[in-house]
């Protein structure tokens, strides 16, 4: 079974090479999804270090080549060098802004970082993008609480009992929101929550 995953993983990869090579005509093109490609088979032969190398010389090649940051961002984040996850990311989604995969990994990253308030934006992006997706709308909770933003976290947090009420701690989460909107919204409330701060 394991097998056929990578089989399917090798192929869909090979379907997305040679829709871009359709599509693009430029021999810079080309020769950054070459890179690619290598880097795709050194990293399944596990030579991680060599991928990474292929990595940087295709997108030194074609500046614009977003599948070649995403892998970046996705090995780096592999072996948790989040600063470098989230550098790769950040170039991944600048120039796709519509791939759901890099928002949601540049979240990560952020998380991991401790950089919630570029979190909670990055996990936000993904959540437009695939807005039933669990692990984001999870995520973007937990960053949007964590920045003080309850209401949104709130939202996300509710989404998640939608998709999934059975989310391990959720309702306790749920709880703890409700209760500090509530406070926040009582008459007086803000001027003593702003004063605490």
């Amino acid at each position: 079974m394991r097998g056929s995953a990578k089989a399917r993983i090798i192929v869909c990869t090979g379907l997305q090479i040679l829709a871009l090579l359709s599509v693009v005509g430029c021999e810079q093109q080309k020769s950054a999804i070459s890179l690619y490609v290598d880097a795709v088979t050194l990293r399944e032969a596990g030579e991680i270090k060599a991928s990474i190398k292929k990595l940087n010389e295709a997108v030194a090649v074609d500046e614009d080549f977003s599948l070649g940051y995403s892998m970046l961002c996705k090995i780096h984040q592999d072996m948790k060098e989040y600063e470098k996850s989230a550098s790769a990311c950040e170039m991944a989604t600048q120039f796709n802004p519509w791939s759901f995969e890099d928002h949601f990994n540049l979240g990560w990253d952020y998380m991991m970082m401790n950089k919630t308030v570029l979190a909670a934006k990055a996990l936000a992006r993904a959540c437009e993008l695939e807005p039933d997706h669990l692990a984001a709308n999870i995520n973007a909770a937990m960053s949007h609480y964590e920045i003080g933003d309850f209401n949104k976290a709130l939202a996300y947090g509710e989404h998640v009992e939608r998709l999934d009420p059975r989310t391990p701690g959720l309702q306790e989460f749920l709880s703890d929101l409700r209760g500090i909107i509530a406070q926040r919204s009582a008459p007086g409330a803000e001027q003593r929550w702003h004063a605490r701060r």
